[in-house]
């Protein structure tokens, strides 16, 4: 029993917490945040219009362009991180629940086989 205690809160434990750890980062790279946040301003896809060699009213519908394309890649780009902090704090929350949960299962099962023993017995 001393054995099995020590492996499930011991070796098998920093192997769950070393699995959420991953799987934060994981979320992290599989959202690019890094990239959202250093490119939160930059144009949406490379999606510009150069303005050389262009007359007034073209580089002015070149500049509304650009600025649309702009606003476009800021939105999809802050909605991009705020969906990854909602899937990261609920990822974070149940692995709270599940760490919990971890912790206190062995006492769990002997409180059942205890409560079992004493209906079965009649206690």
């Amino acid at each position: 029993m001393a054995l099995f205690l020590q492996w499930w809160y011991g070796e098998q434990f920093k192997n769950v917490l070393v699995y959420f750890e991953a799987l934060l980062a994981y979320l992290f790279d599989l959202f690019s945040v890094r990239i959202c946040l250093s490119t939160l301003f930059a144009v949406w896809r490379r999606d510009r219009i150069n303005y050389k060699g262009l007359a007034l009213p073209d580089i002015f519908q070149a500049w509304t362009l650009n600025l649309a394309s702009r606003i476009v890649g800021f939105m999809v780009k802050v909605s991009t991180v705020f969906i990854y902090l909602v899937v990261s704090l609920s990822t974070i929350i149940f692995a709270a629940a599940f760490v919990i949960s971890w912790l206190l299962l062995p006492l769990i099962v002997v409180v059942l086989i205890y409560f079992g023993l004493k209906i079965m017995l009649g206690f």
